[in-house]
C-alpha cells in the first residue's frame, strides 16, 4: 500500500516536470499549440509547423548560423535526428594547437505533409519536398523533391508517389 503510494506520487512528479519541459519548449521554440511531441530535443533556431508531430527521442539541432524549418502536418517517426551542423574537413577535431574544432553549417528545409519514418537522419543543407516519405533507417544527404519515396544509406530514389491523390496531374477522386 505505501509501496504504491510512493509509486504513484513518484509518477504524477515525473508527469509534472515533463509537462513543465514541454511548456518551456513550446514557449522557447514558438510551437503552436497543435504541434504534439514527447521526450524530444530541440536545440537552436528550429520552427516547426502546425499539426506536426515529433516522435519520442528524436533530436532537432541547429548551429549558431543556420536554422531548421518543419512545415505543416508532418509526421516525425521516433529517434529522428535532423540537424543543420556537422564537423568541418578543415578542422574535425581539437589538437594540442586547436582547442575547438570546426564546423559546417547549411539550413535544413522540410516541406509540408512530410512523413520521416524512425531512426532517420537528415544532414545539414538537405532540403524535402512536400508529401515527400523518407523510409524508416534512412540517411538523407541530398535533396528530396516533391512526392519522391527515398530510403537507405545514403538514401535514394525508391520512387515517387502517383498514388497520393494530391499528385500533380491527378485529378482527386
Amino acid at each position: 500500500m505505501i509501496r504504491d503510494f510512493v509509486l504513484n506520487l513518484l509518477s504524477s512528479a515525473y508527469n509534472l516536470v515533463v509537462q513543465h519541459h514541454k511548456g518551456q519548449q513550446r514557449k522557447e521554440f514558438g510551437l503552436p499549440a497543435s504541434v504534439e511531441f514527447n521526450s524530444i530535443s530541440l536545440e537552436g533556431n528550429v520552427s516547426i509547423g502546425e499539426y506536426t508531430y515529433v516522435n519520442d527521442f528524436s533530436r532537432i539541432d541547429s548551429g549558431n548560423s543556420s536554422s531548421i524549418k518543419i512545415g505543416k502536418h508532418c509526421a516525425i517517426g521516433r529517434y529522428v535526428h535532423i540537424t543543420s551542423r556537422t564537423h568541418d574537413l578543415l578542422q574535425p577535431t581539437t589538437d594540442e594547437t586547436h582547442s575547438k574544432a570546426l564546423h559546417a553549417e547549411a539550413d535544413v528545409l522540410i516541406g509540408d505533409y512530410v512523413w520521416i519514418g524512425d531512426k532517420v537522419t537528415i544532414l545539414p543543407g538537405v532540403r524535402i519536398g512536400d508529401y515527400a516519405v523518407i523510409a524508416a533507417h534512412a540517411v538523407v544527404t541530398k535533396n528530396v523533391n516533391d512526392f519522391e519515396i527515398v530510403g537507405g544509406i545514403p538514401a535514394k530514389l525508391i520512387r515517387v508517389n502517383t498514388k497520393h491523390y494530391k499528385f500533380p496531374n491527378r485529378a482527386a477522386k
